[in-house]
């Protein structure tokens, strides 16, 4: 059978809340008897048999028998028959399995167990905390009566799922003797401990024809229908129009005649990519496509080897001079929605300077992040909240470069990456990040030209474009 040929277009993180509870709970397994009362029944089971026959068997003198038979009537599992031998009650010849099987009895036992669910299809997600953290993602919303009512949902379906939490080893105060399956008596008490962040990537694909493929289940969780649901409401609210219109336009302002290649009707055409690809492989004077987003594994690693040349180019310059690195963000809400930008900011900082005793500054970076403007409260505190450790580089931006869909990434004189944000809602969910980096000195300085004319613009009489640095705004 040939494999279905698919292509990962973006990578979404997907922020579920999920509450972790305190169970008390009492389930009932079986155990064995003591050795003598174990013997006395499986004597008795074998034939009815008289106290004197019990003793002489088990090398027992009258009072120990005594004492292991009444002890055994008390507890109901022993009665003289009419002939006056002793035999099994209904109730202890239950507790075999067979002849010759040691006979075990029901016992309760107490014990507790923490447990986290997330709350969208309460789903258990184990024993640990999660984390991550609630930035760099798209938080799902979850209905004000569910929330109003966890800790008896938590109950039912603790209830319900017994026998799963117990296979997937989350009770592990539960003891049972091998072979055994311990049942739920009774639960005691169901209290809530804490609320914290789960964080479900969704990768959203299309298939050859560059038509979206339904997306996948996550591994997290048993069922991930209630979780779907949720992202697609989400996705929703957040879809924006078509922009085909404006990303032709800053195609055009960038002279890239061969990104639209790569496009077929529906979204990407997946052969001429690959075409592309190889072709630049084998030309570096070509410009290296990509699809998804620029922090993606795949895509970073292009930018990785330029910036792992960097010291190498330093140390033979001349003129030791620092560059200046630019990254203007899209004004795409799914842009940065991952905690791979986290790891790609990082990878900058470390960059920055060359890796001796004293190290030398190689870059200064700068992130330009869109706003409306200064006044822009709600998304200059979500910028510093998903973006903390960057605070002395990032720069707000008027929203609007290039119609707002497109994401450049420049290091001076040495590479240039766009990536359009193609939105096509009636068939794609996200948007479809597309686009090439290029060492082409030429084609680098006309980004460059482009993206510092508006940085350095204004868009009227004293209302300029670079807003300043986030952190006083």
């Amino acid at each position: 059978m040939i494999e279905e040929i698919k292509l990962n277009y973006h990578e979404v993180d997907f922020i579920v809340p999920a509450q972790r509870f305190n169970f008390r709970f009492s389930y009932v397994t079986k155990q064995g008897l003591s050795f003598i009362r174990e013997f006395v029944l499986r004597l008795v089971q074998l034939a009815p048999m008289k106290p004197a026959q019990i003793a002489t068997y088990l090398g027992l003198n009258k009072l120990e028998v005594n004492e292991a038979i009444s002890d055994l009537m008390d507890k109901g599992d022993l009665s003289f028959n009419e002939l006056g031998l002793v035999q099994l009650t209904p109730q202890s010849a239950g507790y075999f399995e067979g002849i010759g099987k040691p006979p075990k009895t029901n016992s309760i036992q107490e014990t507790g167990a923490a447990l986290s669910f997330e709350l969208c299809g309460f789903n258990c997600i184990g024993n640990k905390r999660s984390s991550g953290g609630w930035h760099a993602g798209i938080k799902l919303n979850i209905d004000n009566k569910k929330l109003s009512e966890t800790e008896a949902l938590a109950k039912s379906i603790f209830q319900k799922s017994f026998y799963q939490l117990l296979d997937n080893d989350y009770l592990k105060g539960v003891r049972a003797e091998e072979g055994d399956r311990p049942s739920i008596y009774t639960i005691d008490s169901v209290s809530k401990l804490t609320q914290d962040p789960v964080r479900l990537t969704s990768h959203f694909t299309i298939d050859q024809d560059g038509k979206a493929i339904e997306r996948e289940d996550f591994e997290q969780l048993d069922d991930s229908s209630k979780v779907h649901e949720a992202i697609t409401v989400s996705l929703n609210k957040a879809q924006k129009g078509a922009n085909i219109k404006e990303i032709a336009l800053a195609m055009s302002s960038f002279g890239d005649t061969w990104t639209k290649d790569i496009f077929n009707s529906n979204s990407i055409d997946i052969s001429a990519l690959g075409h592309r690809y190889a072709e630049a492989l084998d030309d570096d004077k070509k410009a290296m496509p990509f699809v998804g987003p620029i922090y993606a594994n795949n895509n970073w690693e292009h930018i990785k080897k330029h910036l792992q040349s960097l010291p190498a180019t330093y140390k033979k310059s001349k003129d030791k001079a620092v560059k200046q690195l630019t990254w203007i963000a899209p004004s795409d809400i799914f842009w940065g929605k991952s905690k791979k930008l986290e790891i790609c900011l990082n990878e900058l900082e470390q960059a920055q300077l060359t890796n001796e005793k004293n190290p030398q500054r190689i870059f200064t970076p700068s992130i330009y992040l869109p706003l409306s403007d200064v006044t822009d409260r709600r998304a200059i505190g979500c910028w510093k909240s998903e973006l903390k450790k960057g605070s002395n580089n990032l720069y707000g931006l008027l929203e609007g470069f290039l119609g707002g869909s497109i994401e450049v990434l420049i290091l001076e004189g040495t590479f240039a990456v766009v990536c359009y944000h193609v939105s096509r809602p009636e068939t794609h969910p996200v948007s479809i990040p597309v686009g090439f980096v290029t060492s082409n000195l030429k084609l680098i300085n006309t980004i460059s030209e482009i993206a510092f004319d508006y940085i350095n613009g204004s868009s009227s009489f004293n209302n300029r474009h670079n807003l300043g640095l986030l952190e006083k705004l």
